[in-house]
């Protein structure tokens, strides 16, 4: 379940295949099929190369339940799945058994679910789920489940690195209700809350590509946060970052494409907005390939009349893309798909524009081809 939650902007990228600056005929869903399944843990490891097997795992995640959640037992009248994953490295460092306990085949919602690691037998990801609880959360909620996470996490020793910081908080109808924590060499909690604000799973993951660093990057870290920084203040101004969260993030592609996703962003149900600001840099070129700026309340509606609304929306971007010496570009297309304006330069050269449909202005530019 190792999952980010994804909203309109750069994380974009994230729906539309990972590729970021794909090579000229790479085809998005072959791209976005492999990543895809790396991203959702459903690459099969060998169960040669691992020390814990299925057994095992089973027998450590039905204890685990009865230590975290004082469950004494599974009911066994549920249907049992198990999966041996091999995510390589994206979310955990290590092949991992990937356990669901089913209502029914035809269930879009398991009542347990647990990650047990294949070489170690840590428990990863431990979860009670019996229905899907979700709701709006608000700043005192989100107050709330940290003060109750912090307590949690204290009583069963979880996480022995300090300082465990707050990284992000939500809710919804497909992933519930969580706040998530970032320690040590960005490592990460997550923490699951029921509608009465009862701790009802926690979950652990590891960015293991943010310190990666490779013999072929043009680009290291420092650089991409310097790139990012700069392209942001070319396209959206001087922005003040301090009081954010850096995010840092080296992904690299089936086909050899290794890129650097670098946002600063906010906890937005702490201050009732939402931003971000961030860019994806080409590590092997040096080409900056996105840059976004979000900074909008949750409350704030659509403008009216601008959803969808073709001539209203060419008419914000190309005003952006004039004051931005971006004039080159001509428009080509309405992408529905994607949401974006489509625009081409004399040499073919693509340009995707996203209008923030409350700000009424452009949030974000992709220099790539959003196939």
């Amino acid at each position: 379940m190792f999952k980010k939650r994804l909203s309109v902007g750069l994380i974009l990228l994230l729906l539309l295949g990972l590729g970021g600056c794909q090579a000229e005929g790479t085809e998005k869903n072959a791209v976005y099929s492999t990543k895809q399944k790396a991203a959702n843990g459903i690459e099969k490891a060998a169960h040669s190369t691992v020390s814990i097997q299925q057994a095992e795992a089973v027998e450590k995640a039905e204890a685990a339940f009865k230590q975290y959640f004082n469950i004494q037992s599974i009911d066994k009248n549920l249907i049992q799945k198990a999966a041996l994953i091999e995510d390589n490295g994206i979310r955990w460092k290590n092949p991992y058994w990937k356990l669901s306990w089913w209502v029914a085949k035809d269930s879009n919602n398991p009542v347990y679910s647990a990650q047990i690691d294949a070489q170690s037998g840590e428990v990863v990801q431990l979860r009670y789920r019996p229905h899907r609880d979700h709701k709006v959360i608000t700043r005192q909620d989100v107050l709330s489940y940290q003060k109750t996470a912090l307590a949690f996490m204290d009583k069963y020793d979880l996480v022995k690195e300090v300082p465990v910081n707050l990284f992000e908080a939500f809710s919804s109808y497909m992933e519930g209700i969580g706040v998530e924590f970032r320690y040590g060499p960005d490592q990460f909690i997550m923490l699951y809350f029921n509608e009465a604000g009862t701790v009802s799973g926690f979950e652990f993951s590891q960015q293991v590509a943010y310190t990666l660093q490779g013999n072929d990057l043009k680009i290291d870290r420092p650089e991409a946060i310097k790139m990012a920084q700069a392209s942001i203040k070319e396209y959206y101004g001087a922005v003040d970052t301090s009081g954010l969260i850096e995010q840092v993030r080296l992904f690299e592609g089936d086909k050899g494409e290794k890129n650097w996703f670098v946002s600063w962003k906010n906890i937005a149900p702490l201050e009732g907005r939402f931003i971000r600001y961030g860019a994806q840099i080409d590590a092997l070129s040096g080409k900056v390939c996105a840059v976004e700026e979000s900074n909008h309340s949750l409350d704030k509606e659509p403008i009216a009349g601008l959803e969808n609304n073709e001539e209203k929306l060419r008419e914000i971007a190309e005003q952006f893309l004039d004051q931005k010496n971006l004039s080159g570009y001509r428009f080509d297309s309405f992408v529905k798909d994607t949401g974006t304006l489509r625009y081409m330069d004399k040499a073919g050269s693509p340009l995707h524009v996203l209008v923030d449909r409350s700000e009424g202005k452009v949030s974000s530019l992709f220099f790539f081809e959003l196939k």
